[in-house]
């Protein structure tokens, strides 16, 4: 026989001898190869969600920036509404003005105490009718914070109607009847507080109701005029 085949039938019988030892092996080289397959598959779906990621941050984003800008857009209309209702609507100014005497007081009751004194009057610097409901007048002393609101007051339901430019007088005040303790005031001990609050309506939007407030400080004199504070001032 050729040599070649008993080359062969060695092979063969070698084969046969170690086959369980190759099928193992085999069977090793075949996992490692699926290992190896998986992992590149695995590395592509990291990449492929990786860039949906991406993808879905990107539309976000843009979603995020569309949601802003219909806000801002909103928000904006809703100004621009407003400031033209605020330019239409019914504005009351309360400002103090010179004290006048009710035509039936006679000589002896006309006289001054040389205290300051003044009328309160409120003036509708809008455009449109203003519905006044209510003045609240407060006389206060303190003699530290200044409240609020007033402790000691009084209201006066008016149900008015003041048109635009037009003026009316309230109330008239008198530092020497308005302050019990007037000479804690001189003193310096104390301050007196004067704080006028005017509620009204506008026929633009009778649903709100507005307020206007002044608050008017007297230190250590009662015989100028007070000071008027802007800060505890306001209009809504």
């Amino acid at each position: 026989m050729c040599p070649d085949l008993w080359t062969i039938f060695d092979f063969f019988g070698w084969l046969r001898t170690n086959e369980q030892s190759i099928a193992i092996w085999l069977e090793g080289i075949a996992l490692v190869a699926i290992f190896f397959l998986e992992l590149k598959e695995y590395r592509r779906q990291g990449r492929d969600k990786k860039e949906q990621r991406e993808e879905w941050v990107k539309q976000m984003a843009i979603m995020q920036s569309q949601a802003d800008a219909a806000k801002a857009n909103a928000e904006a209309a809703k100004l621009g509404a407003q400031a033209v209702l605020n330019s239409e609507r019914a504005w009351i100014e309360i400002t103090l003005g010179p004290a006048t005497q009710p035509d039936y007081q006679d000589d002896a009751q006309s006289v001054s105490s040389g205290l300051f004194e003044c009328s309160i009057q409120i003036e509708n610097k809008g455009k449109t009718i203003a519905y006044i409901e209510s003045v609240q007048i407060g006389e206060d002393t303190t003699t530290g914070i200044i409240p609020e609101e007033p402790v000691k007051s009084f209201t006066q339901s008016f149900r008015s109607l003041l048109g635009s430019g037009q003026k009316q007088t309230v109330r008239q005040f008198n530092a020497d009847s308005g302050f019990t303790d007037g000479q804690d005031i001189v003193n310096g001990t104390s301050i007196g507080i004067l704080r006028v609050i005017v509620k009204y309506r506008d026929i633009v939007d009778a649903s709100i109701l507005h307020q206007a407030s002044a608050v008017y400080l007297f230190k250590k004199s009662l015989e100028n005029e007070p000071e008027r504070i802007s800060t505890l001032s306001d209009y809504k």
